[in-house]
């Protein structure tokens, strides 16, 4: 397999596993849509979880699953942002560390639903209260890291000014609205209802909605470069076929 056929794999597959093997865990089987409010009692919260703990369990592993291809899919736009000029490489690196935490982040917040889901009709409906807030807490307010993920890449765009960029200019756009459009979701911790709690639209619907649109511009934006990259190196190896050394050598 060719690197760039490795490189649109990592790409399709993990963009696209990403959301749905995380949509199958959080919506088909823990039914975190709609989303819990902060204001439930905490009998509610447990017998949310008590009714529905095998279908939480399964949801859970299905995020962590999915979490895990979010190396794959940033890993390909960490490495062509190594190619942009001048800085790409500091740029890259401050992906790799922002995914990662990013990562980290997923991975706890599907481990804390898990552990309410684990004992919920045997242990205080406090504990599983407390559990599914901080659940739902880590999946919003460590907003930083994500947005300074999308920060980088738009400083790769922008600063990249040869006559062939990596990276089409809307991206940056794209990429700098989303670091904007992550910044509500902090304000979870500070309200327990409107728009700015973690069940509403400012909080928590609206930057994960942007996170797919910005996954999904970028792996549009990725695969057409991925592929003309592919096309390009089937041309030069037809005509060097074609060319005399090439008809000697075979």
């Amino acid at each position: 397999m060719s690197n760039t056929k490795l490189q649109l794999l990592c790409l399709r597959v993990g963009g696209r596993l990403l959301f749905l093997l995380f949509a199958i865990g959080w919506i088909g089987f823990a039914r975190f849509v709609p989303a819990p409010s902060p204001l439930a009692g905490a009998a509610e919260i447990a017998r949310r979880y008590r009714d529905n703990a095998a279908g939480i369990q399964i949801g859970a592993t299905f995020m962590l699953v999915s979490f895990a291809f979010w190396a794959t899919w940033g890993s390909v736009i960490a490495a062509w942002t190594k190619r942009t000029v001048p800085g790409g490489q500091i740029l890259a690196y401050i992906q790799v560390v922002s995914m990662t935490i990013a990562e980290m982040v997923g991975v706890l917040c599907a481990f804390f639903w898990g552990a309410a889901a684990f004992r919920p009709g045997q242990i205080s409906p406090e504990i599983t209260m407390t559990l599914n807030d901080m659940g739902w807490l880590m999946f919003l307010i460590p907003w930083p890291p994500f947005s300074m993920w999308c920060i980088a890449v738009a400083l790769a765009v922008f600063r990249d000014k040869s006559d062939d960029p990596v990276f089409p200019r809307w991206t940056a756009y794209l990429s700098l609205l989303t670091a904007i459009l992550f910044i509500p979701a902090g304000a979870a911790l500070f309200f327990k209802e409107g728009g700015y709690a973690y069940n509403g639209l400012l909080g928590m619907y609206l930057p994960l909605a942007i996170f797919f649109v910005w996954v999904e511009g970028l792996t549009i934006a990725m695969t057409r470069r991925l592929l003309r990259e592919q096309r390009e190196e089937r041309e030069a190896a037809t005509l060097e076929q074609q060319s005399p050394a090439g008809a000697a050598h075979v």
